[in-house]
């Protein structure tokens, strides 16, 4: 979601919203003396901002301030499109005289991007303002689910049957836990979500002194039996099914009763009162967490971030890999798995069939992400490791009039939250036959 994380997955929004996905924490360590030194550090030990406003670093003390007060704007440190305030930058401006987004040709499904040869356009279908994320149950049916609203007041949605969604939908539950929301800390959505079928899965955290978080459990057949998992600074997300074992994939600073330092832990909600793990291990370059995505075909794809500039790195892992990470206890030494070579920065990505797209692009110096393109790379199982096919543009951004704010697969589809002078929307890609 983070895509990332494009959410994800997992994970998509804008600073104020998401907003992925996105995204969120990326997890460097607190200072003693003082609490950041520019809007990077309080996005990473903070998390998202209150709708409508942005992080700054005013006297080595994190602050949120509107977005158009002028200021500089925070950044999401190596991460998910879901809480970018770039790719919503171009729409933003859209509003204002004179702006070239208003005079722009915008096509009624696509605004101002262009689809490329390999793929083509589904169903299209009005999205609220106020949805921050979106999954969809297994198909062939598909049950839309969302996240709306942020901080303190999000709530977990459904949206009825895609495509025949309805606008208000049926409120599940509240996201944030009873003691969370009356508390005095801030809340801070973590903008991903995730369906296994069975649950539905999404985060936050709080600016407490020390960072805290929480994992939001829906059981869809037994709501009673919902529940929070303590989850710090938890990022982004996947859910990985077989057979036998279904366990979520969370990208923080650990999970449950497991804890520890950078990484991606295991939620096994297979098993009677859900157990933990760490599943892999970063290298020690990593500066931040990162995208969590699970292809069609279960392979995995795990990212984090390098400073100084937290640029995102991805590598994709075996499923089988992964579910002797969960039984044996011994993460997987990331950095040793195949490694995507995107040949830029990106701040999402979600499963697109048996592979995964990535929301391509780079911070400019005011720290808006400017996107490129939307690129799908296919994942297949090779003689000895996991093969990551070659970059298939998918969708290609010919100004930043139209932005990317969400991904999630749909099946072997893929559906984008889009955004532009026309509102916001959800598209299904599909791969051309």
């Amino acid at each position: 979601m983070k895509t990332a994380n494009l959410k994800p997955t997992s994970p998509w929004t804008r600073t104020a919203a998401f907003a992925v996905a996105t995204l969120m924490l990326a997890l460097g360590s607190a200072g003693c003396s003082s609490e950041c030194s520019d809007a990077f550090d309080c996005r990473n030990d903070n998390g998202q901002p209150p709708e409508g406003e942005r992080w700054t670093c005013r006297d080595e003390k994190c602050e949120t301030v509107p977005i158009d007060d002028g200021s500089q704007p925070g950044t999401d440190a190596g991460t998910d499109a879901g809480t970018d305030a770039g790719t919503d930058a171009g729409t933003d401006a859209g509003t204002d005289a004179g702006d070239p987004c208003v005079t722009a040709t915008h096509d009624a499904t696509l605004g101002t991007l262009q689809l490329q040869t390999g793929f083509q356009v589904g169903q299209s279908v009005a999205l609220r303002e106020d949805v921050l994320a979106v999954a969809a149950s297994p198909g062939p049916t598909y049950t839309l689910y969302a996240v709306r609203g942020s901080g303190a007041t999000a709530a977990l949605y459904s949206l009825g049957i895609w495509p025949a969604l309805q606008s208000e939908g049926t409120k599940l539950q509240d996201v944030v836990s009873e003691a969370d929301r009356t508390g005095t800390a801030r809340v801070f959505q973590s903008g991903y979500l995730v369906s296994d079928g069975k649950r539905l899965f999404t985060g936050y955290t709080t600016d407490a002194m020390q960072p805290t978080g929480s994992i939001a459990v829906h059981d869809l057949a037994t709501p009673a039996a919902s529940t929070h998992v303590s989850a710090p600074r938890n990022f982004s997300a996947a859910a990985i099914t077989s057979d036998v074992s279904t366990a979520l994939l969370v990208n923080g600073g650990g999970l449950g009763s497991t804890s520890g330092d950078l990484g991606v832990y295991a939620l096994v909600t297979s098993a009677e009162r859900f157990p933990t793990a760490k599943v892999a291990s970063f290298p020690a370059e990593a500066g931040a967490s990162g995208i969590t995505a699970v292809a069609g075909n279960g392979i995995v794809v795990l990212g984090y971030a390098t400073p100084p500039s937290y640029v995102n790195q991805a590598h994709a892992v075996a499923p089988a890999k992964v579910s002797e990470a969960i039984s044996s206890g011994t993460p997987i030494a990331l950095g040793t798995q195949p490694k995507f070579e995107a040949g830029s920065d990106f701040n999402g990505a979600a499963a697109f069939g048996d592979g995964v797209v990535l929301n391509r692009g780079g911070y400019d110096s005011n720290y808006n992400f400017i996107s490129t393109d939307l690129s799908r790379y296919s994942l297949t199982i090779g003689i000895s490791d996991v093969a990551i096919g070659d970059r298939e543009p998918v969708l290609a951004y010919a100004d930043q009039c139209t932005s990317v704010v969400l991904m999630a697969p749909l099946g072997p589809d893929l559906l984008v939250g889009l955004r532009d002078k026309n509102g916001r929307r959800l598209v299904r890609l599909q791969q051309a036959p």
